[in-house]
């Protein structure tokens, strides 16, 4: 039979995938947070905006065809 590996091996890259784990996680949300700050300067942009969707049914019923308007004000 083959040999079973030690319990002490198991733990120990048990504690090595979670700090990985947790050292990505880390880096991750620092560096959206590093862009989320420098991204818009404080105080500039759109503080509201408005979508239209206009859908038109054609007159004549035809397979897989429709009609789809944006209107971007």
């Amino acid at each position: 039979m083959a040999r079973d590996i030690p319990k002490a091996t198991i733990a120990v890259l048990i504690v090595l995938t979670i700090l990985i784990s947790i050292m990505g996680t880390w880096i991750v949300l620092e560096s959206t947070s590093i862009k989320e700050s420098s991204s818009f300067e404080k105080g500039v942009g759109t503080t509201g905006g408005e979508v239209r969707l206009n859908i038109i049914e054609p007159i004549e019923t035809k397979e897989d065809s429709s009609n789809i308007m944006f209107e971007i004000k």
